[in-house]
């Protein structure tokens, strides 16, 4: 298998454990859980983070991004327009080719929309974007 257990895009990983960012009761407890995890990706909301706050209350500022690759999503979007806009916002606001995609198709259980999904991946992946849907 070699030295690296994963290679997304052209990036290796070691790990295959990816972490979320949401749900902790802090950003301190969230920084000790992905350093005791030994995970080298986390996601983010990129929709539920303020890119223009640079204050120490920022997400973004509680991640070594030295140590872990960022992984964006596009959780909280229902068509594959949005999705595609917030994916490429994330591209450039983070600075990575790696997106997570998602596309919301039913609001209560949030199961995907399969064709909204494949409709974004598709323009996404033309535009030179790593989707990981």
């Amino acid at each position: 298998m070699g030295e690296h257990a994963l290679t997304i895009g052209n990036q290796p990983f070691k790990s295959r454990l990816i972490l979320g960012t949401g749900k902790y009761p802090s950003n301190e407890i969230m920084v000790k859980a992905h350093d005791a995890s030994g995970a080298e990706m986390v996601t983010v909301a990129i929709r539920r983070i303020d890119l223009k706050d640079k204050s120490d209350k920022s997400l973004l500022n509680h991640i070594d991004r030295a140590r872990y690759t960022i992984l964006p999503n596009t959780a909280g979007c229902y068509t594959a327009k949005e999705a595609i806009l917030t994916a490429k916002l994330a591209r450039e606001a983070i600075g990575t080719n790696l997106i997570k995609l998602e596309v919301i198709g039913d609001e209560k259980t949030l199961f995907p929309d399969n064709e909204a999904t494949i409709e974004a991946a598709r323009e996404l992946v033309k535009d030179g974007i790593t989707v990981l849907p």
